[in-house]
């Protein structure tokens, strides 16, 4: 298996494994700290899942921005780049909220965990390990499409797509029904699914930076 065939097998799964991990969630995920930790300690399973789920499907997506940024060297390669590293920092965000997560299924029950766990909430470090880093990656995805487009990959319906999803994302981000979620993320997922089958698609040569010719024998 060669790393294209990974990158678009992990392009493919990463979109998929998200989605299915809203449905993993439980009522009431969503909701205070009180509610939030009093629905983990009856769903303790779900809450434990559904993390671990979602943080799989960005955390395959890793292998594929490492083979994109190789592949794309010639037109679009400044988007590429920064939309490949902008995608790592969310990956590090969403891997930060499963991380956060279990830590509530870990403090439910507990006789401080409501304490401990607003504590958490209120620290600020939230917003700096999770809530940025998962919006700046979002935004960096909508700059790696646009990358792909310019490099002829897809039309620029790719990067619209993608857009349209994080205005999505924001919109519905306090709700906890899971078909609102996902059909909100859809056009991304939709639009990184493309992204795979066109560059599976690929010859292979067109990419890459030429190499400078050979001088001619005389």
């Amino acid at each position: 298996m060669n790393r294209r065939t990974v990158a678009v097998a992990c392009l493919i799964a990463s979109p998929v494994l998200h989605l299915a991990s809203y449905f993993l969630w439980p009522a009431g995920s969503e909701g205070s700290s009180a509610q939030q930790l009093a629905t983990a300690a009856a769903h303790a399973g779900a809450m434990t899942a559904a993390p671990l789920v979602e943080a799989l499907g960005w955390v395959l997506l890793l292998p594929a921005l490492a083979v994109l940024w190789n592949e794309f060297r010639s037109r679009g390669r400044t988007l590429v780049g920064i939309g490949v590293a902008g995608a790592a920092l969310g990956v590090l965000g969403f891997v930060s909220s499963s991380v956060l997560n279990l830590v509530t299924v870990a403090l439910a029950g507990t006789s401080s965990g409501l304490t401990a766990f607003t504590a958490i909430k209120h620290s600020g470090t939230i917003a700096l390990v999770v809530v940025l880093p998962i919006f700046a990656g979002l935004l960096a995805l909508v700059v790696l499409l646009a990358g792909l487009t310019r490099a002829g990959l897809a039309g620029w319906w790719l990067p619209v797509a993608g857009a349209a999803a994080v205005v999505l994302d924001q919109v519905t981000s306090e709700s906890d029904n899971p078909l609102v979620l996902s059909a909100a993320f859809l056009p991304m997922a939709a639009a990184l699914v493309t992204a795979a089958v066109r560059l599976a698609a690929l010859d292979g040569r067109a990419q890459r930076t030429p190499s400078a010719p050979e001088p001619a024998v005389a």
